[in-house]
């Protein structure tokens, strides 16, 4: 397979990609945030025109009249922050279901081999579904803010200007300590937020292996090995999360005392325009109240560059994953019976002698073994013919090279379990509609057709049977017989099977095979294996020694 390489703007892109996506709920946040900010704003105005009418002029009547005017404004500020929030909501769900289902879908198309090469463990891999996606979200729901943050900037300069000279002038000498304080912090945050998500990576890592092997670990006394090595990764992550939260709170306090010390100023400059009669109690009032929405703003603004930054680094890793995608292609028609060929696969894997070359040929109805001793190189060629693995050489399906289907018309060609399937929580029956909606016939044909029947006959719930996290309340080969009729139910052409029956007695494996034998009659099945049993019963046999292939005796 031929991937795209990562470009160097891969972040801002699919940050804009996000931004696209999103743009039909933008624009309506956009909209009523606008009538809030104007509303919020015009309130300061409003209540020091209140205050100068029955303060100054001491009519309790006209005071009144602005109090009224003043409630009206906050109704609609409530109506407008109420709308600004709700389609802020909708862009950051829909963004962060958005990428979740790319993730998933780049992880189905993508071999294991690159993105283990890329992830570096499957706890990585949730970290980018989980935080680095929670980033962006928040990042999403933060953009409306520099809207409002603009309009509040052109609203209050004239505004301040309009008041006096000299208050506005406060108010702007403000702006380049501002934008020093913004311009130093950020790449400090950056590298900060970049450590931590590593950080949370490595920990998802030990914490992946340490609930999936817990029960070997313990049984070998390697359990208290692995929870101190989570515990060395959590502090990391504490470490980390420190160093990111100093450097936030610094930025931010720092951002913050600027407005306020532009506010104390303006007090004493506003204080001194009331005595000499240059602007009114009120028009200092609207003054003092405005400053602290812009003091507010510049919170709102650190803020969101932060976002901007975690969201960047999130963007990155979760880019990544997207970058290995194999690039679309059209896929030339499937047959549904025909023979498959393998020819010259070769795994070559750094560092490792190669793997292969494999030769064989498979018609309908046949059972082909590949054997040899263990760590020989069975599963992994069987893993390549299944795409799973990059490998030289061609594997076809009649005319047509697997390699040359997307991910959809490969999955519906080949189904491939593997010798530890991995099981969903839930009951067997939802493990076994993972392929799809199906009828109770369809679902006791393929669990009868896979000997799944014999292996629930001793549980109370049968079907109804609850799984446990990763299949754990089952026997390993209870696991390995549910796998198997999830992917007979999908009727693909071509099973490749990876020691399906290897946790079963010597008695369950013969009716299951047996049975599979008659379900599969006119099917291409590869089996990679040791089992007497199933060599017994194939109609050719691929024996793998050292990494090469070489052709066995025939079995009828």
């Amino acid at each position: 397979m031929r991937f795209r390489s990562r470009p160097p703007s891969a972040a801002p892109g699919l940050l804009r990609q996000c931004l696209v996506h999103a743009r039909k709920f933008l624009v309506r946040s956009v909209a009523w945030a606008v009538l809030r900010q104007c509303a919020f704003l015009a309130m300061p105005w409003l209540l020091g025109r209140a205050i100068d009418a029955g303060v100054k002029r001491g009519s309790a009547t006209a005071a009144a009249g602005w109090a009224a005017a003043f409630a009206v404004v906050a109704v609609f500020e409530y109506a407008g922050i109420r709308g600004w929030q709700l389609w802020t909501t909708l862009a950051d769900t829909h963004t962060g279901a958005w990428l979740r289902s790319r993730l998933l879908g780049a992880i189905l198309a993508i071999d294991t081999d690159a993105m283990q090469r890329r992830t570096g463990s499957f706890g990585d891999l949730t970290t980018r579904a989980t935080r680095d996606v929670d980033a962006i979200v928040v990042w999403v729901h933060g953009l409306t803010a520099w809207v409002v943050i603009g309009l509040t900037g052109v609203v209050l300069v004239p505004a301040i200007g309009g008041l006096d000279p000299l208050l506005l002038l406060v108010a702007a000498l403000t702006v380049p300590v501002l934008l020093l304080v913004n311009r130093v912090f950020p790449p400090v945050y950056g590298k900060r937020a970049e450590e931590l998500s590593e950080s949370h990576a490595r920990r998802g890592a030990v914490a992946d292996e340490l609930l999936s092997a817990l029960l070997s670990l313990r049984g070998v006394g390697a359990d208290r090995l692995m929870v101190e090595r989570h515990h060395r990764r959590s502090a990391a992550v504490t470490r980390d999360t420190l160093r990111l939260a100093s450097t936030g709170s610094a930025w931010e306090a720092l951002a913050s005392v600027v407005p306020l010390a532009a506010v104390a100023a303006g007090l004493l400059v506003g204080g001194h325009a009331v005595v000499e009669g240059r602007i009114t109690v009120g028009a200092l009032t609207t003054f003092v109240l405005w400053m602290g929405t812009v003091s507010l703003a510049v919170d709102v603004l650190v803020a969101r560059l932060g976002d901007r930054t975690e969201a960047k680094v999130a963007a990155g890793r979760i880019a990544g994953i997207l970058a290995l995608v194999p690039e679309p292609k059209d896929s030339p028609p499937v047959p549904r019976r025909a023979a498959l060929r393998v020819t010259g696969l070769t795994v070559t894997r750094e560092g490792r002698p190669p793997i292969g070359p494999l030769e064989l040929k498979a018609a309908p109805g046949e059972w082909v073994v590949l054997t040899g001793p263990t760590g020989s190189g069975k599963s992994t060629l069987l893993r390549a013919i299944a795409q799973l693995v990059p490998a030289a050489g061609e594997a076809r399906f009649g005319t047509v090279p697997l390699d040359a289907l997307d991910p959809d018309d490969l999955y519906r060609a080949v189904g491939f379990v593997p010798e530890g399937p991995l099981l969903m929580r839930g009951t067997v029956t939802a493990n076994l509609l993972l392929s799809g909606d199906r009828t109770e016939a369809e679902l006791d044909a393929a669990a009868a057709a896979a000997g799944l029947d014999l292996a629930l006959a001793g549980l109370a719930g049968g079907r109804d049977t609850e799984v446990g996290e990763r299949g754990g309340a089952l026997s390993g080969g209870q696991r390995q017989l549910v796998a198997l009729a999830r992917t007979l139910l999908r009727e693909c052409p071509v099973l490749l099977l990876d020691d399906v029956t290897s946790a079963l007695d010597a008695g369950t494996e013969a009716e299951v095979l047996a049975r599979l034998r008659r379900a599969t009659a006119g099917r291409v099945v590869v089996f990679a294996t040791h089992s007497p049993a199933v060599r017994a019963l194939a109609d050719r046999e691929v024996v793998i020694a050292d990494g090469m292939s070489g052709r066995g005796p025939l079995h009828v």
